[in-house]
């Protein structure tokens, strides 16, 4: 919250209350002209947020400025990209380190946020299934596919993890040395957990994928996956009808 609202920081120099929804509409524009429709709400969210804790709270407005003062912004499909199961094990090969290529399996092959990785334990994984608390400090459990176990059982180290970003780029890099579109980061190995399930192709609905991925309700994976969906259609119509 404290980053976007400094975004608008030149307002707050003179009492709250004084400030119209022309210049809040203004500021923010500004600050959020080059970034994507998703961002873009995402911090409409928050500056409104705090103003609604300026007027419950603090008691210092009328009335929330924000519903009026920002306009909506269509959220679009973004393209994604991800890594096929082929390049996630060469990456995962290439690891430099026993502790990292574990931190880095599970999150290809279970697809855990990065925070959820590192913060994994042992004791946190029993009956075949991943216990996590995820976003929002919601439980989950998450099945223990074949391919995660045996990188679990050829590890024997301490669980106490660090991600570098700097070690996934050289390792992406040095793994695919034919190259790869977009960036090598953290959450790619979670978005081609699922991208790489739904591209199986073998009944998979994406009611499953929703919930693996722990989304919100299916509109998210939709969202998130639908480039997926779109790029294979011809070769699932070939599929089925052949």
């Amino acid at each position: 919250i404290a980053n976007v609202v400094n975004s608008t920081r030149p307002l707050f120099d003179r009492p709250v209350s004084s400030i119209t929804t022309k210049e809040i509409n203004e500021a923010f524009l500004k600050n959020t002209e080059q970034n994507s429709s998703r961002t873009y709400m995402h911090k409409k969210t928050i500056l409104a947020t705090f103003f609604n804790f300026v007027v419950d709270v603090l008691e210092l407005l009328p009335k929330n400025p924000i519903k009026k003062a920002i306009p909506k912004r269509k959220v679009t499909k973004t393209h994604r990209d991800f890594w096929t199961i082929d390049q996630i094990d060469r990456i995962i090969a290439n690891a430099p380190d026993p502790k990292t290529r574990l931190l880095w399996s599970l999150m290809a092959f279970a697809g855990l946020r990065v925070s959820e990785a590192v913060a994994m334990r042992p004791e946190k994984i029993y009956d075949g299934k991943i216990h996590v608390v995820g976003k929002g400090d919601k439980p989950a459990t998450i099945p223990v596919c074949p391919r995660l176990k045996r990188e679990i059982d050829r590890y024997d180290g301490e669980w106490n993890f660090k991600f570098s970003k700097y070690k996934l780029r050289k390792s992406a890099q040095k793994a695919i040395p034919e190259g790869f579109p977009g960036k090598a980061h953290a959450h790619r190995f979670r978005h081609s957990f699922g991208s790489n399930i739904l591209r199986a192709n073998k009944g998979i609905n994406l009611m499953v994928v929703r919930d693996l991925m722990r989304h919100e309700n299916i509109t998210m994976t939709i969202d998130t996956y639908g480039h997926i969906l779109d790029t294979d259609s011809e070769k699932a119509i070939s599929e089925v009808y052949k």
